[in-house]
């Protein structure tokens, strides 16, 4: 009996000084100040979990602390107040129907894992260190106001959301976020996931989003449905955004291409009068550019299947035609009866107006949609659906996607697809050629281009498929070479013009070859002809990368004009209002590279316009809405390749104008909301009488 007494008095004991260990609750507070109230359970290496009153849990990470937090939690574990591990016990029922809390649970992952890029500005050795991309995270207001090109949370809607997309990329993409570490974990992304799903909200919801939706979505629920549904293609490239009005939001035209064709590339051919409208060539590529973001094939991505929404599709003739649920969006010879055509012409302000960013769909595009409906809604005659990654009949035009791609994914990407990581090394393409697109394969690799646009005899892709089976150039060097259908299906589409659209008609391989007619140009009489841009890539060195990056911290964002074009554009794209004269400075040594230079909404004055006046190659100038007057203009008189000058909103007046009427090299010249006068800018017309001059 006395042994059982003194066995309860030693268990009550134990259970008292356990109790009395046990951490109170306190006020912690963050290095900004923010202050939090918690009650530390426990810890898993340098992250502390906490319960707040209600019993809910959450992590903080312990750099996340100030100083004296810190040098608490320190004495805390040595003096083992605090236990190791996550504690066994959730959070309460009532806690978890109150949904994800930004505060205690998304803020300390984005102070651990983001803030290191993503916070806001400070003095580092006398210069002021700005957000990466212009993007913060230190606050809600801050995550959900985003950049420049826009929000990264779009609330209730995950694959919306930028923030979403690149936490959830694959570990070996370039775009993964955060770059540096380990991935965020499985739990981590979940907590987003909800936390999006509910709404995005400062302080719970009251939503509450189940944390298996993503799995019970990606699950087949069987083994045969596995076979159909396991989709392993790679989601859609996000189109980048640029700020309005940025010289980089316009289509960028390669070297030795003329603006039509950059357009028809990346936009859908336009008919031409009187031309019927056709699907494949006029129709589809305006579905691709404006609506596969959201309406595209099923992929997956991270272990779970993206479906489009609303269940509709464009990426093919045949789905658009069978549209959703709800019945079909196009209607043949019935505008009102084509709900596609219905929501673009919607007001921007109506909640099912399409697409809902980026803008409407061009009137010239909607007009090629509605003409194409008319005309009856028809399938190309000549479709790259039946022959889609085989050979196109004769009367068919080649296409690039459906074609000749599949050909080179089939026998030459061992070598020449995009770089990859093995065992720590990344592996780059041979030769430093890359097939995986029609842009990479019109660059060509370092020896010069691969393909000249109606011309096989010229093209050294063609030629290297055509020599002897035994010789050692031959390719593919590997298995058997190309059958005599794929090397014509390869010549006639050099002959169609290589453009990423079909052309309008088919090639005969058979025609002989059309003379090859000379042309007076910029640099005299020459075969090719040669623009102003790459006659002054020629004139200067490539930068190096160090080059590159000593510019950018001046906050400018520089990217050369293509891989191999010496030039390159610079923009003050975030945070312009903090940029003044002195950041021109880093570009010292690029001065020679610099053929487009955006100083908009910046302080830059006259006196930044001199390191402008000393960029011999600047063909382009934007320097819109900033205090440049009459006495800096004349700093630029030395450039005689600028063809683009934009001064609206700045303090230039007449007198300025006059000293522009020298500059005989300017095509474009804007003066919105300057002090110039009617006078002085009929004065200017009179000069320059080529220029387009707005005002």
């Amino acid at each position: 009996m006395i042994r059982r007494g003194l066995q309860k008095i030693v268990t009550f004991v134990l259970l008292f000084f356990s109790l009395q260990a046990e951490e109170p609750f306190r006020v912690f507070k963050t290095p900004s100040g923010k202050s939090f109230e918690g009650k530390v359970v426990g810890y898993e290496g340098k992250t502390f979990i906490l319960t707040n009153k209600s019993s809910q849990l959450f992590q903080v990470p312990f750099n996340a602390l100030s100083t004296s937090d810190k040098a608490y939690l320190v004495e805390a574990v040595k003096a083992n107040r605090i236990p190791k591990g996550r504690p066994d016990s959730t959070p309460s029922h009532t806690a978890e129907a109150q949904g994800v809390d930004f505060h205690s649970q998304i803020m300390p992952i984005l102070q651990e894992r983001c803030n290191d890029c993503h916070k806001a500005p400070y003095e580092d050795n006398g210069r002021t260190k700005k957000p990466k991309a212009g993007l913060r995270f230190d606050t809600y207001n801050w995550v959900m106001k985003g950049n420049d090109g826009g929000p990264v949370i779009e609330p209730g809607d995950t694959d919306a959301s930028i923030l979403f997309e690149v936490i959830t990329l694959p570990s070996d993409d370039d775009m993964i976020m955060p770059p540096k570490g380990d991935p965020l974990t499985s739990e981590q992304i979940d907590l987003f996931r909800r936390w999006i799903l509910e709404g995005a909200t400062e302080k719970p919801s009251g939503k509450v989003a189940s944390a298996t939706v993503a799995k019970k979505e990606s699950t087949p629920a069987s083994a045969e449905e596995s076979k159909d549904d396991q989709i392993h293609k790679a989601p859609p490239k996000k189109v980048v955004s640029f700020r309005p009005g940025s010289f980089f939001a316009h289509v960028v035209v390669p070297l030795g291409v003329s603006p039509d064709e950059a357009l028809s590339s990346s936009q859908g051919s336009k008919p031409k009068p009187g031309e019927p409208i056709d699907f494949d060539r006029h129709v589809l590529p305006i579905l691709e550019n404006r609506c596969n973001d959201c309406h595209h094939a099923p992929f997956d991505r991270s272990g779970r299947l993206v479906n489009p929404k609303a269940s509709l599709r464009f990426d093919t003739y045949a789905q658009v035609m069978k549209g959703n649920l709800d019945g079909p969006v196009i209607v043949a010879n019935d505008l009102e009866k084509s709900r596609l055509y219905s929501v673009l012409n919607l007001p921007e302000d109506d909640d099912l107006f399409m697409p809902p960013k980026g803008g409407p769909v061009d009137a010239e595009q909607i007009d090629v949609i509605k003409r194409w409906i008319e005309e009856g809604a028809n399938p190309s005659k000549n479709s790259v659906s039946a022959t889609k990654g085989g050979i196109p009949a004769a009367d068919e035009p080649v296409s690039f996607i459906n074609h000749i791609l599949p050909l080179f994914e089939s026998r030459c990407m061992e070598c020449h697809g995009e770089p990859y990581v093995k065992n720590g090394r990344t592996i780059k393409p041979r030769a430093g050629l890359q097939l995986n697109s029609h842009e990479w394969v019109m660059k060509g690799n370092l020896d010069g281009t691969i393909v000249t646009s109606g011309d096989h005899t010229d093209s050294a892709l063609y030629q290297v498929i055509m020599l002897p089976d035994d010789d050692p150039e031959i390719m593919p060097p590997k298995g058997e070479p190309l059958t005599e259908e794929q090397k014509t299906m390869v010549k006639r589409w050099i002959l169609e013009g290589a453009s990423e659209q079909p052309a309008a008609e088919a090639a005969d391989p058979n025609a002989p070859p059309k003379p090859k007619a000379k042309k007076e140009l910029v640099v005299g009489s020459v075969e090719k002809k040669v623009s102003l841009l790459e006659m002054l890539s020629k004139k200067a060195s490539l930068p190096s990368k160090t080059q590159l990056l000593a510019a950018e911290k001046s906050g400018a964002l520089v990217t050369q004009l293509s891989e191999r074009n010496s030039l390159v554009r610079a923009e003050f794209s975030s945070f312009a209002s903090d940029v003044n004269d002195a950041a021109l400075g880093a570009f010292g040594n690029i001065k020679n590279n610099i053929s487009h230079l955006d100083v908009s909404r910046t302080k830059v004055s006259d006196v930044g316009l001199r390191a402008a006046g000393s960029m011999p190659n600047l063909t382009w100038l934007s320097a819109r809405n900033t205090i440049v007057s009459d006495n800096g203009l004349k700093s630029l008189s030395s450039l005689q390749y600028l063809s683009y000058l934009n001064l609206s909103g700045t303090k230039v007046s007449d007198k300025g104008l006059q000293t522009l009427s020298t500059f005989k090299s300017l095509k474009e010249i804007y003066l919105w909301g300057s002090e110039v006068t009617d006078k002085g800018v009929e004065s200017l017309r009179e000069s320059l009488p080529s220029a387009k001059i707005l005002f």
